[in-house]
């Protein structure tokens, strides 16, 4: 039978896309080497708190899979609304697309494009 839990990100493998999670209601329980539902990289910090999930049987947890990170008192939104997508990256950069009016706003130093083409270009400022 699988379970969810609310974990502590511990330690963090970047090369193999796991971490080690502490379950803090299981007696501060470290689970090694779990791996991420994700469709894409995008590794968590330590200490962050996820959700995941683990199966367990006769009182043993078993394999599991952190499904992510979640908003807590200290991790909210930046960004939130009906169809919002946004992106923060550590270092400030973000992405956000707002369906409503087919916006997205891009914040970040660099950009490299291979080629770029374009309808129509307005230049302000």
């Amino acid at each position: 039978m699988a379970e969810l839990y609310y974990c502590k990100i511990s330690s963090v493998n970047y090369e193999s896309g796991t971490a080690s999670v502490t379950i803090q209601s299981q007696e501060n329980q470290v689970i090694a080497g779990v791996p991420f539902l994700s469709m894409f990289y995008e590794m968590p910090g330590i200490g962050d708190t996820v959700a995941a999930i683990f199966e367990k049987s006769d009182g043993k947890i078993g394999k599991g899979v952190i499904l992510g990170k979640i908003f807590t008192s200290g991790n909210r939104p930046k960004a939130s609304g009906a169809g919002i997508f946004f992106k923060e990256f550590p270092d400030g950069a973000s992405v956000k697309y707002d369906p409503s009016d087919k916006s997205m706003e891009i914040k970040v130093d660099k950009i490299v494009v291979g080629e770029v083409e374009y309808k129509k270009a307005t230049q302000k400022g």
